[in-house]
């Protein structure tokens, strides 16, 4: 496909995108709600788009739960789904913010004293979009983030994620880019479940192998960056609970000038699997709030073989 109809399919997909919010915005809250709610439900739980993933690594990941459990989860997971796109694209600040909640702030304040920014470790869990209500609690934060393919999409995105304070951090900018927030004594969310490809430091997620990305490990054992896991929960009326846990410390103090001796891949292990233990343990509780339709285990283990 050449360049000029590829920015075409973007322009067109883009509009018609433009479109859809339009349509859905004019609609009740509730209502826009249930439509999304139920268009989720066909498209991902019916028809089936990337259901097949979710259903193979949920069985090979929970081999003890039953096929309906599994498409119950799965199903849950579209309504998730669904619901975060109308409290990302839809919602105004206003409301978003009158449905969440804070839960250990006292955490990231114990992090934020120590003048050295901190490492914010979430995941695909919840509506990780959410944090960009962050700032309107007083909290520093900037985001890493992926570009996507189609760059109108991107820019749109991005101004939401920003409109609040935030700062959206390339991760193309590689290291450099989250330093320089770290060094205002900002929290940089990262998300630690990405797959990493093949220069990922592999070892075991949710009980496989896997590819995981070694920057924040990195600079948290160069630096000796406080990480504070947090991940947003939705109950069971539907709010987000912003939670956070204790900070972890790297096992290695090191001194804050920059070193050029890189931390030793067994030290990033050490810690990947610490930030790793607690991330499991949300997804164990609340399976349903994982991003099963992402290839995780991809460049570690076949989560497709018979």
């Amino acid at each position: 496909m050449s360049k000029r109809i590829k920015q075409l399919q973007s322009i067109g997909e883009y509009i018609l995108f433009i479109g859809l919010i339009s349509i859905f915005r004019m609609m009740p809250r509730q209502l826009s709600v249930k439509l999304l709610v139920c268009l989720f439900d066909v498209i991902g739980y019916r028809v089936g788009v990337r259901k097949q993933v979710a259903a193979a690594q949920l069985s090979k990941v929970y081999p003890e739960k039953s096929d309906q459990e599994i498409g119950q989860i799965i199903r849950n997971m579209y309504r998730n789904m669904a619901l975060s796109i109308q409290e990302i694209y839809l919602d105004n600040d206003r409301i978003l913010l009158s449905r969440c909640i804070l839960d250990g702030r006292e955490h990231i304040e114990a992090a934020l004293a120590m003048g050295r920014g901190a490492i914010l470790a979430t995941g695909h869990f919840g509506n990780w979009e959410a944090a960009r209500i962050m700032p309107l609690w007083g909290i520093p934060i900037s985001v890493i983030a992926k570009q996507q393919r189609n760059r109108f999409f991107d820019r749109y995105t991005n101004r939401i994620r920003e409109r609040n304070g935030a700062c959206i951090i390339d991760m193309k900018s590689g290291l450099r880019g989250i330093i320089e927030h770290l060094q205002k004594n900002e929290m940089v969310a990262i998300l630690t479940d990405q797959n990493a490809g093949r220069h990922g430091l592999i070892t075991d997620f949710l009980g496989f192998p896997a590819s995981h990305w070694k920057g924040a490990a990195k600079i948290a054992l160069r630096y000796n960056v406080p990480i504070v896991p947090g991940f947003v929960i939705r109950d069971e009326r539907d709010q987000l609970i912003f939670r956070f846990e204790p900070m972890i410390m790297p096992d290695k103090p090191t001194n804050l000038a920059y070193s050029a001796q890189s931390s030793s891949e067994d030290e990033c292990l050490h810690l990947i699997r610490r930030i790793n233990y607690i991330l499991e343990g949300y997804i164990t509780q609340f399976p349903h709030l994982w991003f099963w339709v992402h290839k995780r285990w991809k460049h570690g283990f076949n989560m497709f073989a018979k």
